[in-house]
Formats: C-alpha cells, structure tokens, sequence
C-alpha cells in the first residue's frame, strides 16, 4: 500500500541553480515524548561530485542527502535561519547524507523530536534560549483599498476541499500499526537517487510550494506560509499584519543580491554554478509590493533566538 507523505521537504540543485518544494505541514498530532529516538540512523559524508540535494520527512523516516548540517536545525528545533545564533561556518558548508528509521507507529509529529535528539546524540549539540532585540519586518497590505496584486490570489475552491479532505483523512495503515506486520531488523537503507531538477513552468500542485533563488511560486498556502518564506529570504522576522486568511496562490520573482547567497539553500553544492543575476528583476522588496500587492515595513522588536553552545562534526557510519 503507497504510504501518504504528510510532510515533504525536497531540495533539487542542478548546476545552474537550486529549487524546494514543500508540502503544508501536517497538522499537530498526540503529545511526544521529548526523549524519543529514531530506532536506527547512519551518517555519511557527502558525495562530493553531487550537485543534488534533497531532504524529506515522511511518516516514520527522515531521508537527507548532501544537505549541511544547518539545513537540519530548521526542521529539528522548529525555527527560521535568523533565530539561530552562534554556529561555526562549517554548519553551512560541509554536507552530509542522513537517513534515519522512527519506532513503528511513532507519530508524524515525533519526527522533529526525534531529530533534534540524533543532533544532541551524533553531533554534540547544546542550546539555551534567549530573547533579543532585533530588527524585524511587518507585512502589510500596500494598498489603501486592500486591492491584492496579481501575484497573489485565492485559492479555487476545489482546491480548497482537496486540502481540507486530506487534512481530516485517516492516518496511513502500514506495519508497526494495527494488524501491521512484525518489526524488522533496526536497519537504515541507502537513501534513493536525487529527484529530476524541479519545472517551473509546469503547473504548481494543489497544496504544494516551489521556491529557488529569485523564484517562487505555490497553491493553497495561508499567509502564513507566505510570511515563513519570506523570512528565509530576507533573514528577518516578519510579522503577518495583513489581515488576510483562507488559502492563496501566489507567484513571485525577484534579483537576487550579488553575493548574497540563497536564502534558506546556503552555498550551492561543490562543483554547481550560482544562478544569474537577471538584472531586470527587481529586489524582493519591491516585488513583494508590485507583485503581490504586499509590503514589508521594517521595525524593531523582541525576538525568540537558540544560542548555540555547543556542535561538533559527527561520528560517521
């Protein structure tokens, strides 16, 4: 029986340039154990001569493969890029390839847990929080009447149902639950072969999100979701003030800024080729605001950070 992916994180990178897709994420499930471990898990240095990346967190693995390590945080402690203060440089550039086996029957909402352990556990890593003052964007409607751009729209109700039927469908049936089959051997196998280069130009799935650097492009996302990938772009808080709710679709491109990375991609893979700079892009600021009728007003505030005391490189399989 095919399991159902509640949650997928893919990062496809070709030569010239890099691309996610993700799906909404599942919604909260039954309290975790905060000690929860994945039943069995291997480390492995990265295949330099890779251009590909890919990371996905389906029910009941965590497939990574030439990911930095720094990719891994968002997922396991929950937060964006900018919350995360004192990581070694070497937390974004060396890649590793992870794939990790959950207890039959954990819940989805257990795999975060359970990776930020495998973290504690193979990679030495220690925080404490803190609460800073930093600077911060509100998102903000531009215009006066409310009129959205024409970037940004609502989502069709069909695929509105769709959403929301997949959301209240039961849960996958597979072994470890009920009347499942015997547990196996605490085996983690090889991870599968990178994922073709992700198409832009081909129509964008019902409840699924594609972003690359200076593209983005999605179906079925709250605001919410809108506000989270800006951050990762703009390595800034932003704060929903739109007033805006429901579901929307929304196409976005932008420059990116000359040696100002990726955003939430970091470095490109050894041996791929950043992507152009299209000069007749404008920054994403002002797309933001010319494309989807949105704007980013900058502030100050307090912001929730995880200072990081301690990481140290794996021991490998």
């Amino acid at each position: 029986m095919k399991k159902l992916i509640l949650a997928v994180l893919t990062i496809a990178a070709a030569v010239a340039a890099q691309a996610l897709l993700s799906a909404q994420l599942p919604p909260a499930g039954p309290p975790v154990d905060p000690n929860a471990q994945f039943e069995a898990a291997s480390i492995k240095s990265a295949d330099p001569s890779s251009p590909g990346s890919r990371m996905m967190m389906m029910p009941g693995r965590v497939e990574a493969d030439n990911v930095p390590v720094r990719l891994l945080l968002r997922p396991a402690l929950r937060v964006q890029d900018y919350q995360i203060v004192g990581l070694p440089d070497w937390v974004g550039s060396e890649r590793y390839t992870i794939v990790a086996k959950a207890p039959d029957g954990a819940p989805q909402n257990a795999m975060p847990v359970m990776l930020a352990n495998l973290l504690k556990e193979r990679f030495k890593f220690a925080t404490h929080s803190e609460t800073r003052e930093m600077q911060i964007f509100n998102l903000v409607v531009a215009r006066q009447d409310g009129k959205l751009g024409s970037g940004l729209k609502v989502t069709s109700p069909e695929c509105q149902t769709d959403i929301q039927s997949r959301r209240g469908g039961p849960p996958p049936a597979g072994p470890g639950g009920p009347g499942g089959a015997a547990r196996g051997p605490a085996t983690a196998p090889p991870p599968p072969p990178p994922p073709p280069p992700l198409d832009f130009n081909a129509p964008i799935p019902c409840g699924m999100m594609r972003v690359g650097p200076g593209l983005a492009n999605a179906s079925g996302q709250p605001i919410a979701q809108v506000v989270q990938f800006l951050a990762q772009f703009t390595g800034r808080p932003v704060y929903d003030k739109t007033g805006l709710t429901g579901m929307y679709d929304f196409n976005l491109k932008w420059a990116l800024e000359p040696g100002g990375g990726a955003g939430p991609f970091g470095a490109p893979p050894p041996g791929a080729q950043p992507p152009p700079v299209d000069p007749d892009a404008p920054n994403i600021y002002t797309a933001v605001q010319e494309q989807l009728g949105l704007k980013l007003e900058s502030a100050k505030g307090p912001v929730d950070v995880i200072v990081v005391d301690r990481i140290e490189r794996p021991s490998l399989d």
